[in-house]
């Protein structure tokens, strides 16, 4: 038997998609929804409600030697049962602040970036 689920989509919309309790896997391009569900149910012990499937077609390259295509791939978005969840999604949130050094010298602290809390811009502090 052939491996069904080829591995994990990592993108930002996956990942977005992992809060309302949907997974995203690239799979073998012959897999049936019924095999997708099944294989998934064997390998996590999970409950999956629905199996969206999508087929994408490859794109077409151009480079030095003439063209060449991508190979075309299959994508599979699983609801699960609530409650249940796949360990290869997990996000590790960051902890920003906590591991400051505590020794400064005065040239460091004109230096110093601060790091805004909303967003992710670093901005210098003027010299005095």
């Amino acid at each position: 038997m052939k491996n069904i689920l080829k591995k994990p989509l990592v993108s930002e919309k996956s990942f977005a998609r992992v809060a309302e309790n949907k997974y995203t896997f690239i799979v073998d391009n012959d897999a049936s929804k019924d095999v997708v569900r099944a294989a998934v149910e064997d390998l996590f012990n999970v409950t999956v409600l629905s199996v969206n499937t999508i087929n994408i077609a490859g794109k077409i390259k151009k480079s030095k030697k003439g063209f060449g295509r991508r190979s075309d791939i299959r994508k599979a978005i699983l609801t699960l049962k609530k409650g249940d969840k796949i360990d290869l999604f997990e996000v590790e949130k960051e902890d920003k602040g906590k591991n400051k050094p505590k020794d400064e010298s005065p040239k460091s602290k004109e230096k110093k970036i601060k790091e805004d809390k909303d967003t992710t811009v670093k901005v210098r502090e003027k010299k005095k």
